[in-house]
């Protein structure tokens, strides 16, 4: 296409540069301006253009081409792709999962809508499980549904169908953050998410000795910039110990945490920081005591040295108490507190635990 460019044409009529048509004036000795094959062709062209890219043939006695051609074009999905207010994004739909996908990236929206009033709290889980039946470097977690968050009060995104394969002798995605495996302490595994290429993965980070954020502060690979805390397990030989997780309860072989042929009156401590995570929130277990003779006996756990949530286990004249211990909260990490009494003997008193929750 072009303007008009005859000797003749009005020169600048609209701006710079922008000729156009002038009808001429005989009293003054401007002409008319003149039309050539260059322009006619360049009208002709550009119009039949229009209606030959709709699929539409010529016909010179339709003067309504045009406008149909136009139509055609806008609403085609395979020429050339527009956008209809009423049709409500419906083009898109019907371009397929690909064409949805990048939308939502592009929109920043890349798995579901990530407003944080919207998609609920970071770290949830649902039906999340995780199953080592034998002292191992790798594992597998799975959830149907999580929450990963670039923030605390950061983006979020809802991952669906997490299945995911940890290994503890590699670094980056599917294994450790940096360095290696402690030989024996704890680590925290992460979800994380690259928003970008939609792909996730499980991330383990040292928390032997530090509480593991729900957000990942660990060096996370490339691209990924959402995280979730999903499990915090107890490592022994560089290898996760013997247990089973689901959503956030692990439970575990009996580890005793106290054995002794004494009994304290009043309460103290019990360390459990080579049993439990610091992120313990509870813990579960059972308790007995063994006696020379039928006595009575009593055994107090609590949360704290002043008795919150204190919880009685006592019997009738035996010579042996055992009983299972409910989830006593933590208060204090890595430590609950117990006392216990009996009128005999006492030849075996014991506290084991073999669960708790984070």
């Amino acid at each position: 296409m072009h303007r008009i460019d005859t000797p003749t044409a009005q020169t600048d009529k609209f701006g710079a540069g922008k000729n156009g048509f002038t009808r001429g004036n005989p009293q003054t000795g401007v002409p008319a301006t003149a039309l050539d094959d260059d322009y006619f062709d360049a009208v002709q062209e550009e119009l039949a253009g229009i209606v030959e890219a709709a699929g539409i043939v010529l016909d010179k006695n339709n003067r309504a081409q045009v406008l149909a051609a136009i139509k055609q074009l806008i609403s085609s999905e395979t020429d050339i792709k527009y956008l209809k207010t009423a049709n409500n994004l419906v083009e898109i739909k019907n371009a397929g999962a690909v064409a949805i996908a990048a939308t939502l990236a592009n929109l920043g929206l890349s798995d579901v809508a990530h407003l944080p009033q919207l998609t609920g709290v970071v770290g949830t889980l649902r039906n999340a499980k995780m199953s080592i039946t034998a002292a191992s470097a790798t594992a597998n977690f799975i959830a149907d549904e999580l929450i990963v968050q670039t923030a605390l009060g950061g983006l979020q995104y809802k991952l669906t169908n997490f299945n995911k394969i940890i290994n503890l002798a590699t670094t980056g995605a599917g294994g450790m953050d940096t360095g290696t495996v402690p030989v024996n302490g704890y680590v925290a595994l992460y979800a994380i998410y690259n928003p970008t290429t939609q792909i996730s993965a499980l991330l383990t980070v040292n928390t032997t000795s530090v509480l593991a954020p729900e957000i990942c502060a660990g060096v996370m690979p490339s691209g990924y910039t959402a995280s979730a805390l999903v499990s915090v397990w107890r490592i022994a030989s560089s290898q996760f110990v013997m247990g089973y997780q689901a959503d956030r309860k692990i439970i575990t072989p009996v580890v005793p945490a106290t054995t002794s042929t004494s009994l304290p009156a009043s309460y103290i401590a019990l360390g459990l920081t080579a049993i439990v995570p610091v992120n313990a929130k509870s813990v579960n277990g059972w308790v007995g005591i063994t006696t020379t003779a039928p006595v009575n006996n009593q055994i107090f756990v609590a949360s704290s040295a002043s008795g919150i949530y204190e919880h009685l286990i006592q019997s009738a004249p035996i010579t042996t108490l055992n009983a299972s211990l409910p989830d006593i909260p933590i208060i204090t990490p890595q430590a609950v507190y117990y006392k216990a009494a009996s009128s005999g003997t006492v030849s075996l008193f014991v506290i084991d635990i073999n669960g708790y929750t984070f």
